[in-house]
């Protein structure tokens, strides 16, 4: 915390300090001002019990028209907020019960054991309450989840509760995922309420939540909750703990072999029918003096009873060119499934890219990105593949689409001359 933040709150701190003194002298002076009236009273000194009851009143006014707004200023939202999480169990409804019947009999019968034990009972009240914010001041949660999360991929966060408190321990905490309002089965970090009997003062605890998100897309949370029954258990008490966020989860990972195979211009590869340095096999020729032994063949050698020489394919290997056309005619479910399948298939070979240190190129119209062969260039790739949604128009431009380059699309859109094309609703 820099010096100025340190001044700041000192400041206030002192403010509030001096209107508690304030406010507790005026509580003090009305209260005794009312006490002076009752004894002019009881004296038979109307006229003065009169002023001073004025006076007391006009105390009180005071303090409802300057020192309670400001106290209302002060109080934060977050304390508010906690009676979102109010509420009362099963025991709790029959102690309150209770309470209530005590409190109508002592006051039909005037007992002053009943007094007593209705006191007893208020104070367990107030008790509760200051013991349950008690437990969850101080509380805080972490949280490391991974790098990268892909949809249908299950991925393993690390949750860290702390108890930042100096020397009081917190106890029956329950820890929940406070997410927002989105169906349960498409919403992250959902784990069942982890329950913790007792924290000891800066006690820090981690344990393993395993999430798995369904569909790619951007899932925001309001960070996480702690709650409370404790002392008593006749009042559940709880607060927001932790920082909100969203997590980005990418397409699904998929194998590529099958398309691959089906189309092996994916790989950038591209065998030229003239001599060079590749794998494939050109020629046999006779073996002339310089040439590399380790080229012989020599099962050709053996036949024709004299050395030949083997000569391979020129192969060049140029950075391919991903385009994507995000227009889709009929977006219905089946359709919508093939467009969620080809972006994960574009995903997938980002992934096979980088892992052999490949650059490549992706267009989509309203997107434009070299990716070289590191991790931090597929990244802006990967989020715009998150949030990406079908088009009902074109978006590709011809000028910006390289010869060669492979075209994703769907099966209604035209074909563009040197492009090669992959009707992804076939796939």
């Amino acid at each position: 915390m820099t010096t100025s933040r340190v001044r700041y709150f000192s400041k206030l701190a002192n403010t509030g300090i001096k209107r508690a003194l304030w406010a507790s002298f005026l509580l003090l002076s009305s209260l005794v001002l009312a006490v002076l009236s009752s004894i002019a009273r009881a004296n038979g000194l109307f006229a003065p019990a009169i002023v001073l009851s004025l006076l007391a009143l006009l105390v009180a006014v005071v303090i409802c028209f300057t020192v309670v707004p400001r106290l209302f200023k002060r109080i934060r939202l977050d304390y508010w907020e906690s009676f979102r999480f109010f509420r009362v169990t099963g025991r709790g409804a029959v102690f309150l019960f209770l309470v209530l019947l005590i409190a109508a009999s002592t006051f039909n019968t005037g007992n002053n054991l009943l007094v007593l034990v209705l006191s007893f009972l208020l104070a367990s009240l107030i008790v509760s309450g200051v013991i349950s914010n008690l437990v969850l001041y101080g509380l805080d949660v972490k949280l490391d989840s991974p790098n990268a999360i892909h949809a249908g991929q299950k991925t393993v966060s690390l949750l860290t509760l702390s108890n930042t408190k100096k020397r009081f321990p917190s106890f029956s905490v329950t820890l929940r995922g406070a997410l927002d309002d989105r169906d349960e089965e498409e919403s992250g970090f959902l784990f069942e309420d982890q329950d913790f009997p007792y924290l000891q003062p800066r006690e820090k605890t981690t344990f393993r939540v395993e999430n798995e998100f369904r569909r790619r897309g951007v899932y925001p949370f309001r960070g996480f909750e702690v709650r409370t029954k404790f002392p008593f258990g006749f009042f559940v008490r709880g607060r927001n703990v932790g920082e909100g966020g969203r997590v980005t989860v990418y397409p699904q990972i998929r194998e590529l072999r099958g398309l691959i195979h089906q189309f092996p211009y994916l790989m950038g590869e591209e065998s030229r029918n003239r001599k060079g340095l590749g794998t494939g096999l050109y020629n046999i020729r006779d073996y002339q003096s310089g040439d590399d032994a380790r080229f012989v063949h020599w099962k050709s050698s053996a036949k024709l009873s004299r050395l030949m020489l083997k000569e391979f394919l020129e192969e060049t290997e140029d950075p391919p060119q991903l385009v994507l056309s995000t227009f889709l005619e009929k977006p219905d479910a089946s359709n919508r499934n093939q467009f969620e399948k080809v972006l994960s298939y574009i995903t997938s070979l980002g992934y096979l890219y980088l892992e052999r240190g490949r650059t490549f190129g992706f267009y989509s119209g309203d997107f434009e990105a070299t990716v070289t062969g590191r991790e931090s260039g597929l990244r802006s790739l990967l989020d715009y593949l998150a949030l990406v949604q079908p088009s009902d128009r074109v978006l590709v431009e011809r000028d910006k689409v390289a010869d060669g380059a492979v075209l994703f699309a769907a099966g209604g859109v035209p074909t563009l001359p040197g492009v090669l094309c992959i009707d992804y609703l076939k796939l």
